[in-house]
């Protein structure tokens, strides 16, 4: 028979001991062990990933709050990406280590019920006690979404950059064929001296236009910089609506001069689209464009 639940402590102590074993299908208890899990938010008035202090609204401490009751001790949970205040993301890796008998479904399912809406996890395992997702992945995918419309789309705009000027996609195309490869991101990347070097490299840039005339926009890359993505679609939605040509990428890319390219676009229209962990054995989408290294 399941209980009312009436507040937290009365939910976790009511539980029938059929419907318990369901939600934690107990494991021998032992050691320590690490999971790693998939995380999903809708990064709209949350702080980023990463815990601040004073700023209990971050995807991190709220994971970290919601882990930490189920397990009954302060839990430290890691990221691959520390996404900025408002990128949402589809696919983000987080590890964690804890000391509970749960199985692996039963620790998502206690967690999930724990979490704001805006937040889910999902697709747990096992890794190696030292596993840092920040550290053991291929790269990640960002998608980037604007569109075109001089009137506000309710529906849209807490997921996409709204436009008032239409945009070449061909003049965009030509100038993502620059940025592929491997190059000094300088240009663009925060200038908050957070990077020990700005070498980077990206194996594929989509742009895809959708059936209502917005444009979605695919990186993939080995690993990004602070404000990386924002400011090269800024950079290219500036080609695309001709303040910019294709040719100048190259010279923006030279220049490592953060004031040579376009403005950072806005958090809300990026989203972590897929996180390449290493255990997966799934490579990078690459372009057919083989840029030169710089």
């Amino acid at each position: 028979m399941i209980l009312v639940r009436l507040n937290r402590s009365v939910w976790e102590m009511k539980f029938s001991c059929s419907v318990w074993r369901w939600i934690s299908n107990p494991m021998p208890s032992g050691a320590a062990r690490r999971v790693a899990f998939r995380v999903e938010y809708d990064g709209t008035g949350y702080s980023g990933w990463q815990s601040q202090p004073n700023v209990p609204l971050t995807i991190q401490n709220q994971l970290e709050i919601a882990v930490s009751d189920f397990v009954g001790c302060a839990c430290p949970v890691q990221g691959a990406s520390r996404t900025d205040a408002g990128v949402h993301a589809r696919d983000q890796l987080a590890a964690v280590t804890i000391d509970h008998p749960a199985s692996l479904d039963g620790f998502i399912k206690a967690v999930n019920v724990r979490l704001p809406a805006a937040i889910s996890v999902r697709a747990p395992r096992e890794v190696t006690t030292n596993y840092n997702p920040r550290f053991e992945n291929q790269g990640k995918t960002y998608l980037y979404r604007v569109y075109q419309s001089h009137q506000r789309r309710p529906l849209q705009d807490r997921w996409a950059w709204r436009l008032p000027w239409p945009l070449d996609t061909n003049r965009i195309l030509a100038a993502s064929d620059i940025l592929v490869g491997t190059h000094d991101f300088t240009s663009f990347a925060a200038t908050d001296g957070s990077h020990k070097s700005t070498v980077r490299t990206l194996t594929q840039i989509q742009v895809e236009t959708s059936k209502d005339g917005s444009l979605q926009f695919s990186i993939t890359g080995t690993a990004f910089m602070k404000n990386m993505v924002r400011i090269m679609i800024g950079t290219l939605v500036d080609v695309g609506r001709g303040r910019l040509t294709a040719d100048e990428i190259a010279n923006i890319l030279d220049a490592r001069d953060r004031q040579t390219a376009g403005p950072t676009a806005p958090a809300h229209g990026l989203c972590l689209d897929r996180l390449y962990a290493n255990f997966e054995g799934v490579n990078l989408p690459v372009s057919r464009t083989d840029n030169a290294t710089d």
